[in-house]
């Protein structure tokens, strides 16, 4: 018992730590809660497990227990599924090239979104015969987009500007795609083959809106993401997967 009291207080710790980082950084989003409830929740467990454990061994209270262990599995499952699609598959022969947004501040772009851009630079420098599209809508405090930071960044260090094309009205990762097709089915531009860039986490379900948008041959270009803010962005992720699978891919 002292093992795992040790254990939960040692993870309710390391999750606050991340918390706190996140917080110092203003990186505040869902996730951000989710990783200090989880270090309450440790916390929690780790002072009352015996009482706890006692408390729910029988009638209603024991059927809960078992549907919050069933929750938890549920929810590492998932974490396994989104971890198993954190690859790149492009080939560098591919038709377009969707850079997904990821948060911009004071018309300057977010640590994880400027990885994203790099990558696609990095993408470009090895196949220039390509229009690269950046995605995303207005910013939360409606400074400009994230398309027009993002066409800047990109032009700023050495992206041709006719070769970029802006989505600026994209509010989620679903839309960057569908409103994506329709500029380029205005534009009669072939789009065969894209490669999206996005994060490790965010492969999958960027995978899959993507072939439900109907763009059929959808590489993907990976970029890591530093450990603080990883641990957030997977614990919401999951969330993102259960809301697609529930309400948007119907």
């Amino acid at each position: 018992m002292v093992k795992i009291s040790l254990l939960f207080y040692i993870l309710s710790a390391l999750f606050f730590i991340n918390g706190a980082v996140l917080a110092v950084r203003g990186n505040v989003t869902v996730g951000l809660y989710i990783v200090f409830g989880l270090s309450i929740c440790c916390f929690v467990w780790a002072k009352f497990h015996v009482q706890l454990w006692q408390l729910t061994s029988c009638g209603f209270l024991l059927w809960l227990r078992w549907i919050v262990i069933a929750g938890i599995a549920v929810y590492l499952a998932l974490m396994g599924l989104i971890l198993s699609y954190s690859y790149t598959d492009a080939d560098y022969s591919e038709d377009i090239v969707i850079v997904l947004g990821a948060g911009v501040t004071n018309g300057k772009v977010s640590k994880v979104l400027q990885n994203r851009l790099d990558a696609c630079i990095d993408y470009y420098h090895k196949n220039s015969s390509i229009h690269i599209v950046v995605a995303g809508g207005p910013t939360r405090l409606k400074d400009g987009t994230e398309a027009d930071a993002m066409a800047k960044y990109l032009a700023g260090h050495g992206v041709p500007q006719d070769i970029i094309i802006l989505e600026d009205k994209s509010q989620s990762t679903l839309e960057n795609y569908k409103f994506t097709k329709q500029i380029l089915e205005s534009r009669n531009i072939c789009h065969n083959s894209i490669v999206f860039v996005t994060n490790d986490f965010h492969i999958y379900r960027a995978k899959k809106y993507a072939e439900y948008c109907g763009f059929e041959t959808a590489h993907a270009l990976s970029t890591k993401t530093d450990l603080f803010t990883f641990v957030p962005a997977l614990t919401r992720e999951v969330l993102g997967v259960i809301d697609m699978w529930t309400f948007k891919l119907r």
